[in-house]
C-alpha cells in the first residue's frame, strides 16, 4: 500500500517468513516519486501503527533536509 505525501510516498507491507509462512515485523519503504522515482530508505517496525509513524517522521525529515538545501 503506498501513500503520497506531495512529491514523497512510502510503502507499508507485512511479508511472510517463506520458512514459517508467518507474518512478522511490518516494513516501510521511502520514495521519491518526482520527477522520477528514487528509492531513500527503508526500516521495520513491530505494529503497523508504529511502522506509519516512523515512515511519516523519516518523510518529514527528508522533507526539511529538500526545503533547506533549496
Amino acid at each position: 500500500m503506498r501513500i503520497h505525501e506531495g512529491d514523497l510516498a512510502y510503502d507499508l507491507e507485512q511479508p511472510i517468513d517463506p520458512l514459517t509462512q508467518l507474518r512478522s515485523n511490518w516494513r516501510f519503504t521511502l520514495y521519491r516519486v518526482k520527477p522520477a522515482e528514487e528509492k531513500l530508505g527503508s526500516g521495520e517496525a513491530p505494529t503497523k501503527a508504529e511502522a506509519e509513524k516512523k515512515a511519516k517522521s523519516a518523510l518529514a525529515k527528508i522533507a526539511a533536509k529538500s526545503t533547506r538545501v533549496a
